[in-house]
């Protein structure tokens, strides 16, 4: 895999890991952001060209890091020692999309554009502290939330919407059409296959929509899919098994 270019990816702010900034969940209206662009280098490394990713340029992954869990399973740490993410200080301005729990509306795929350009970023906080995370320490343009997806990490396997951060950047890149990029995310983890296996379809599905008002419309028939099936006790594949397993999400193992 291609190295990045760039040189800045260790943690400012030492490492203690958090569970998932995904932002998952179910997103409605439009939301209007403040367009106000960032200077921050969308510089990106080549990527592979035989993957199904629509454009050749990596995205530029950043996060910002709360340290609420442990660092040795934060699946968002793990990506920064990988030097495929950079993780940002306190307060620190992004200009690209943000995944994050606060988040008022869904992805949107006019936002490709700005991805592009200016990249895609996390909030890695835990799932379980979400009521005691100061959200205001970090500066955050263009917030989002993930479609309904289901989680594949050790931690929260099974469970929806309860993303790791690694998940929530496969799926923003995986749904922005950045395949290739995506699966060489989850594969940094043993349980990364799994979770594009379990996701498949519905991956599939809000990659192809051109409106949010589509996004939203897969997202409807998708949880009402999962509702008509047993729910949370749905037979899931194992998550014991190696890489072709899927497990499930916040903060996560290796």
């Amino acid at each position: 895999m291609p190295k990045k270019s760039r040189k800045k990816n260790k943690c400012r702010d030492s490492s203690s890991g958090s569970g998932s900034g995904s932002g998952s969940g179910s997103g409605s209206g439009s939301g209007s952001d403040s367009d106000s662009g960032s200077k921050g280098s969308s510089k990106s490394s080549s990527g592979s060209s035989s993957s199904g990713d629509s454009n050749q340029d990596r995205v530029r992954l950043a996060l910002w890091n709360f340290k609420q869990c442990d660092a040795k399973k934060c699946s968002g740490l793990k990506l920064v020692k990988h030097n495929e993410v950079t993780c940002l200080r306190m307060g620190a301005h992004f200009g690209g999309i943000t995944l994050t729990p606060t988040g008022k509306c869904c992805l949107k795929p006019e936002d490709k554009e700005r991805v592009v350009k200016h990249g895609l970023a996390v909030v890695d906080c835990s799932w379980h502290q979400l009521n005691e995370t100061q959200f205001c320490k970090v500066k955050i343009s263009h917030g989002r939330l993930l479609p309904y997806l289901i989680a594949a990490n050790p931690v929260n396997y099974g469970k929806p919407c309860q993303l790791s951060c690694a998940e929530a950047f496969a799926a923003a890149l995986y749904i922005y059409g950045f395949k290739q990029q995506a699966k060489e995310l989850m594969c940094k983890f043993k349980w990364g296959h799994g979770f594009l296996t379990l996701n498949h379809d519905y991956l599939e599905e809000y990659k192809a929509c051109k409106t949010v008002k589509e996004m939203l419309a897969a997202q409807r028939r998708n949880m009402e899919c999962q509702d008509r099936c047993d729910g949370p006790n749905r037979s899931f594949p194992s998550s014991s098994s190696s890489s072709k397993s899927s497990s499930s999400s916040s903060s996560d193992s290796d």
